[in-house]
């Protein structure tokens, strides 16, 4: 065990955690009013270290003998981009220390979570190499976490604080009644625009179900209907995302499965797989993660379909579900179906050596320069035919 000792305090440490340990201090905290979110618990970082290349680091912050807070890093191969929009320059590999939330912490216990977070940070940069990175996301604006990244940061001593991308709005859905008082929050012209798309997908199709998949030994039936349809989407034939290598997707949907977490939807139309929604349910939020819908069927708006379906079969149980979470990313469909969001941004933390330096400062002018470009493509409707041009030229995989 190593402990990391801070200097904001002499009453409190950090303590590295071996995995199972983690695991411990997890399920002592998971019930109906913890505080952990999803992206916080070790078991769902450990599920993501799903390769022999990838692990997880985690540490508790102990003061007194008692746990004030943890931190959970998912350690794996990444690489530093220097890149015009999608088309990259240069690429440095190194290995990337990504923490999906920020760390939480106790507030009877902790009275300054800034100073907290700058003692595991400092701690951190010394057991980082020069071709190791920390990469945190879901920085929201105004948070302990912001304050300390922002201009004058004694981190910057120590780190180059890189902010990767724009900001964006993480979009949810905050439940405070069921289906028809969530739609009362909609705007008029987006609940007669659900409205029209559930009467003409009805009327145009001659069958229909959607199926909740939930436990483990439904994994395999859901990736047999969902890697199907991933399969034909823009994401997966032109961007390298959507659903694809089936023996990690098993184990890692079959770990959430046991816990109680995973939560998945596919919609068959004509007795055929059409739209798929992978998602978790984790102390009353339903995170929605990867999604896809066949191409043949974006007349009909399956995704959308899919969604009108979903909501009501989440809030059949009173008080199971209070959010719904988009996930990071953001698009029209998200605004007009949100009820709350949150502005957030991604940051690079680099271990200040002199080639690390070169690169960042490479990375945050072309980043600039992408910023101003995608902004023109968007406002055009370009986006998707430059990246579309980038992939026949084998600049984007």
């Amino acid at each position: 065990m190593v402990m990391l000792t801070p200097t904001w305090t002499t009453a409190a440490i950090w303590k590295k955690l071996e995995l199972e340990q983690l695991f411990i201090d997890a399920m002592r905290l998971h019930s109906p009013c913890g505080s952990m979110s999803l992206h916080q618990d070790p078991r769902w970082v450990a599920a993501l270290a799903d390769g022999g290349d990838k692990h997880v680091e985690g540490f508790i912050l102990e003061q007194a003998g008692i746990r004030a807070g943890s931190a959970v890093f998912l350690v794996h191969p990444s690489a530093l981009r220097i890149a015009l929009s999608d088309w990259t320059l240069y690429s440095h590999p190194i290995r990337r220390y990504t923490l999906f939330a920020p760390p939480p912490m106790e507030s009877d216990l902790v009275t300054n979570e800034s100073a907290g977070l700058l003692t595991l940070f400092e701690q951190l940069r010394d057991q980082l190499n020069p071709n190791e990175a920390l990469f945190l996301e879901s920085v929201a604006d105004g948070s302990p976490l912001a304050e300390l990244l922002a201009e004058g940061s004694p981190l910057r001593k120590q780190y180059h604080i890189l902010q990767y991308g724009e900001r964006y709005a993480h979009r949810y859905i905050d439940f405070t009644g069921d289906y028809a008082h969530y739609l009362g929050q909609l705007s008029a012209s987006t609940r007669g625009d659900l409205k029209r798309t559930r009467k003409r997908f009805i009327a145009e199709t001659a069958t229909y179900r959607t199926v909740c998949y939930r436990g483990s030994d439904e994994v395999g039936a859901f990736l047999d209907a969902a890697m199907a349809v991933s399969a034909r989407t823009y994401q997966y034939r032109l961007l390298g995302g959507g659903l694809r290598s089936r023996t990690l997707l098993e184990g890692r949907y079959g770990t959430t499965a046991e816990l109680g977490w995973f939560r998945s939807y596919v919609l068959f139309a004509n007795n055929q797989p059409i739209a798929f929604q992978v998602g978790h349910l984790y102390q009353g939020c339903y995170h929605a993660q990867e999604i896809g819908y066949d191409p043949d069927w974006a007349k009909l708006q399956a995704g959308i379909f899919l969604h009108t379906e979903i909501i009501p079969d989440l809030l059949a149980t009173p008080g199971q579900v209070q959010r719904f979470d988009f996930g990071n990313d953001d698009n029209l469909h998200k605004q007009r179906l949100s009820n709350a969001a949150t502005v957030e941004r991604y940051f690079y933390l680099i271990p200040r050596y002199w080639r690390s330096s070169l690169i960042t400062h490479a990375m945050h002018g072309c980043n600039q320069i992408s910023i101003t470009a995608g902004r023109f493509l968007e406002r055009y409707g370009l986006r998707k035919r430059m990246r579309k041009l980038l992939w026949k030229l084998g600049v984007v995989q």
